[in-house]
């Protein structure tokens, strides 16, 4: 099962979506993601969140307004991975790569 928790900023309150059904043609679409290149991080992310936002069927707004910002990129590729058929210590690895490199950029 996937899920996907969004807090409505003002309210507070916690949404939780779940998703019991990926079909192929979600899986063909994060393979083909894998292929993609964005002419910049901003473009990279939205593809993300967009991916995700269709996935269960909601606007990418709702994603972007109900996610704090620091675990935007984490929690979208554990579902992204999750969809590629990553197992969770094989996607939490990748992961925590990505935020090493992030912060390795950080400090140059």
């Amino acid at each position: 099962m996937y899920t996907l928790e969004l807090t409505n900023p003002k309210t507070k309150e916690v949404t939780t979506h779940t998703k019991d059904w990926v079909s192929a043609k979600n899986l063909i679409t994060a393979l083909k993601m894998q292929n993609e290149v964005h002419e910049s991080e901003l473009e990279s992310a939205m593809a993300l969140v967009d991916f995700v936002a269709n996935l269960f069927g909601i606007k990418s707004d709702e994603i972007l307004e109900g996610i704090q910002a620091h675990d935007l990129m984490k929690r979208m590729y554990e579902i992204y991975y999750k969809v590629l058929g990553y197992t969770e210590k094989k996607a939490q690895r990748l992961i925590q790569i990505m935020q090493d490199v992030e912060m390795e950029e950080e400090l140059d």
